[in-house]
Parts: C-alpha cells; sequence; structure tokens
C-alpha cells in the first residue's frame, strides 16, 4: 500500500514537472539579502522557432533621496537552462551525472513546493476537500522525496569504478542530501505552522469543524519526516559529510561554505555563456562621424560667409569681428558634435536598447554552443512628479525617480537542449541599493507615547521605513503573463521584505 502511494505520487511530481514545462512564464520577486533585489523569471523553450518575451521593472524612489549613479553598475544577471526535467539520463560520464543530479534536485524542489502548498490548504477555510485528504498528501510528498533521493542514489552506485567519476557521485550524493535535509526542514517548518494554527482553533472559529481530530494526522506527518530526517543524518554520519552545529559558529560556517560550492559546482553545468554589448560604445565611431559631418557642413558654410568679397574689404572693414566669427562657427561647430554624441546616448533606447545580449548553451550541454537566447536591454531613469497621497485634489505634488529596466528578448529552439530534457530558461536579476541608505534615516526613531498607568509621557522606538513602488510584468508572445506590483519595505540597515498588493 505504501509503495502504491509513493508510485501515485511520484507520478503526481512527473505530471507536475510536465505542466511546468509547458505552462507560461514562472515569475519571482523578492529580496535577496539585506541590499539586493532580485526577480527571476523562467520562460520555456520553443519546440521549434522563436518565442518572444519582455521583462519590465519599475522602482520608484522620494527624488531627495536617490544619488546619482549609473544602474548598469548595481545590476547582476545571471542566464541558465531549468532543467533538465529526464531523470533517466545516462551518468557514466561526469557531465551526465551533473545533468542528473540536477534534474533530481529540481523534482526534489517540486516535493517541497507540493508540500507547503498542501500545508496551507490544511489550515485553509476555502479548502474544499476533507483534511484527511491533504495531510495524506503531507505523508506522500515527504515519501515520494525519499524515493527519489533512494533511486538517484542506486543509479549513482551503478555508475562505472573509475576515479574521477566515483569522486563526481559522492559529490554528487552530498549535494542530493543536502537538497533533501532543505526539503525536510521547509517541511517542518510549514507543519509547525499548521500545528500552531490547529491548536489555536477557537470553537467559534470557521475552520473548527475542519481541525477536528487532525492533530493526530499532522502528529502522524511530523513522525515521518522525523523519520526520515534520523536516517538520513545517520547516512551523513557514516558518509562523513560536514553537519551544522547550533553552538559551533566555525562549523555552522563551514557547513554554508560547503553547500554553496556544491549549489555551484552543479549548476554550473547549465549557465549559459553570455556575450554583451553597450550600444553607444558598438556605434560610437559611427555616431561621432555622422555628427562631425554634420558639424563641419556648419563650419564650411560658416566660412564661406566669412570669406566672401575680397580679402582687402575684409581687413578693412574689421580684421576683429572676422576673428570673433570664425571662432564663434568653430565653438559651434564643436558644440554640435558634443550635443550630438550626447543626444544619441540618451536616446539610443527608443531606436533599439542600450545594450544588446546573447546567450549560448554550455559547450558541455550544447557542443554546437547554439544562440538560445537574444536580448535588447535598456535601463532608464527618469524624474516624474506625483499627486500627494494626503490630498491628490489640492495640487500638491511630490517628485520621484523612477528606474525602469527594460528586456526584451527572443528564445530559439535547439534540437539538442530539446534531447537532453531541457524545456526553459531561468534569468536571475539582483539590483544593488546600497547606495539609497546614506541618505535614510535612522533606521528608528524615538515616539512620544502616552503611559496611561504612570501619567506620563515615555519615549518608544519605532521602525522608520520607506516603502518604494514596485512593479515587475512579464510578457510572453506579446500577453501579459504575470504582473506582479507591490511595496518594497527598506530602512537605513538595508531590505525589509516585499509586501505584495
Amino acid at each position: 500500500m505504501a509503495a502504491a502511494l509513493v508510485t501515485r505520487e511520484q507520478a503526481a511530481v512527473d505530471s507536475a514537472v510536465v505542466r511546468d514545462a509547458t505552462d507560461a512564464a514562472d515569475v519571482r520577486l523578492e529580496v535577496h539579502d539585506t541590499s539586493r533585489l532580485e526577480w527571476a523569471v523562467s520562460v520555456p523553450l520553443p519546440r521549434d522557432g522563436e518565442t518572444e518575451y519582455a521583462i519590465e521593472l519599475d522602482l520608484e524612489f522620494p527624488a531627495h533621496v536617490l544619488a546619482e549613479h549609473s544602474p548598469w553598475d548595481h545590476l547582476q544577471e545571471l542566464a541558465r537552462l531549468d532543467g533538465p526535467d529526464d531523470m533517466t539520463t545516462s551518468v557514466a560520464t561526469i557531465d551526465c551525472v551533473r545533468r542528473f543530479v540536477v534534474a533530481v534536485a529540481a523534482k526534489m524542489g517540486r516535493a517541497h513546493e507540493g508540500f507547503a502548498r498542501h500545508a496551507r490548504l490544511v489550515i485553509s477555510p476555502f479548502a474544499t476537500d476533507e483534511i484527511s485528504h491533504h495531510t495524506s498528501a503531507l505523508e506522500s510528498w515527504v515519501h515520494a522525496a525519499e524515493h527519489m533521493l533512494a533511486d538517484a542514489r542506486a543509479r549513482l552506485d551503478r555508475s562505472p569504478t573509475d576515479l574521477e567519476l566515483a569522486r563526481e557521485s559522492r559529490l554528487a550524493d552530498e549535494y542530493l542530501s543536502l537538497r533533501f535535509l532543505e526539503l525536510l526542514a521547509g517541511s517542518e517548518r510549514a507543519l509547525a505552522t499548521v500545528h500552531e494554527r490547529v491548536e489555536r482553533a477557537s470553537p467559534d472559529d470557521p475552520c473548527a469543524k475542519r481541525f477536528a481530530g487532525a492533530l493526530p494526522l499532522v502528529e502522524a506527518v511530523g513522525e515521518a519526516i522525523a523519520v526520515a530526517l534520523g536516517a538520513e543524518m545517520d547516512h551523513r554520519q557514516r558518509a562523513g559529510y560536514a553537519e551544522a552545529e547550533a553552538d559551533a559558529p566555525h562549523e555552522l560556517e563551514r557547513y554554508l561554505d560547503r553547500a554553496s560550492q556544491l549549489k555551484k559546482h552543479f549548476q554550473e553545468v547549465l549557465f549559459l555563456e553570455s556575450e554583451r554589448f553597450v550600444v553607444t560604445d558598438r556605434f560610437h565611431h559611427l555616431v561621432a562621424a555622422a555628427v562631425a559631418i554634420v558639424a563641419s557642413t556648419w563650419a564650411f558654410v560658416g566660412q564661406l560667409y566669412l570669406t566672401r568679397g575680397s580679402l582687402s574689404a575684409k581687413v578693412s572693414s574689421s580684421l576683429i569681428a572676422f576673428c570673433v566669427l570664425a571662432g564663434l562657427v568653430y565653438a559651434v561647430k564643436d558644440r554640435i558634435k558634443e550635443v550630438g554624441r550626447t543626444w544619441f546616448a540618451r536616446n539610443v533606447h527608443r531606436f533599439y536598447a542600450q545594450r544588446i545580449a546573447k546567450y549560448r548553451a554550455p559547450a558541455k550541454t550544447c557542443p554546437t554552443r547554439d544562440v538560445v537566447v537574444r536580448a535588447r536591454e535598456s535601463f532608464l531613469r527618469e524624474n516624474e512628479a506625483r499627486p500627494d497621497p494626503l490630498n491628490p485634489m489640492s495640487g500638491a505634488s511630490l517628485a520621484v525617480t523612477t528606474l525602469r529596466y527594460r528586456h526584451q528578448g527572443t528564445l530559439e529552439a535547439s534540437r539538442t537542449l530539446g534531447d537532453a530534457g531541457i524545456s526553459r530558461v531561468k534569468h536571475v536579476f539582483r539590483y544593488d541599493l546600497s547606495p539609497l541608505f546614506a541618505r535614510l534615516d535612522d533606521a528608528t526613531k524615538p515616539v512620544p507615547v502616552f503611559d496611561s498607568q504612570m501619567r506620563r509621557v515615555r519615549f518608544a522606538h519605532a521602525p522608520r521605513c520607506y516603502r518604494v513602488p514596485v512593479r515587475l510584468v512579464v510578457r510572453l508572445r506579446g500577453e501579459v503573463v504575470s504582473d506582479l506590483h507591490g511595496a518594497l519595505v527598506l530602512h537605513k540597515r538595508g531590505l525589509e521584505r516585499i509586501d505584495l498588493a
């Protein structure tokens, strides 16, 4: 019975993989760390031909707090293949092992998401199924992840006894172990929220009837997680892998560093090779030549005007006026050249883009290094005025500065990547907002509060936060598939969170 349940849940994971590969773009907007905002977009690769997509991000700041800086210098951009989805790939070479491990890790991630989704349904007042159905699904997700890990280890153990391949298989086992621990830890956290919600339910709670008899079911899922966690920790101890110890900061640092190295090691096989150039740099000489022709034409016409008539007539009339006019002509010539170059740099995005990017498939995955993505990018800074939110009809306005990032790309089909089971491309953008923090007020401000018991005023330290409007729009084939908007909450110490509308 348990085996049949695991098999059905594994089939559910497989179907989720296929569904995700054919659905619209997967979009995420979140705070990456205390200084960087992150937005990530996964778009499906076309089976043939081309597919156009667009990513647009707007950030709106008060004009007085945003320091002058180049947005491109603070933008970090990564692109990788999101997959493969096929877990039946060969593990005969090191690169095959790495692709296989990435596929297993991706399915573990989907199992983690499935557990979290059913955990939310357990305590949701809008869920229609019985609570026992969702708790059974929770346990099934854990068993499905165990089954995936056991199957992956069995395949890695059957690999040839080549020394380098055996070393890679051991690294693969350690990486999958870390991902499995992350899944179990996240599941325990989600289950703790469910347990707390069930225990706090009062008789008047709309979900009280649903929660009747729920605690034993929830505790059974917790026991299944504990059993899986104990077995995995025993495996890690036998293998000699690094362990995190709460009372040993050095070991915690070592554990995090090891986890980061393993993640980069295996995901490196899917990172796309980028080729970028700035449009103004590429066409600098062409624009300079065009502007120089215009300026030289002006200077030539001026010279003709100044030199009309005989030389004796000019000398006798006014040599000083002639020199002044000649200097003015050449000064205007240089000014035309400078204004022309500046105008092109500021307005090139209207005609094409500020930067051109091209992404090729990695040679290890695709020997022909096919071009997978072609993109045009622009990052604009615009000063605008907004009505005062306290009374928009009063005529008062607030000066704001808006940063607008625009990414228009074209995905190209690749038979080699399709045969490898890769179906999506994931773009990850991180923008550093640290130049903003120096101009913000202190993170906490003393606020007078009346103490009714002491009948006196005391001061409380209130958090001083700023709310920056943010909007992320993703288009696929000309249609909007995601429109996320809300407020980025930040203070002098860094970014706090995003409150999505």
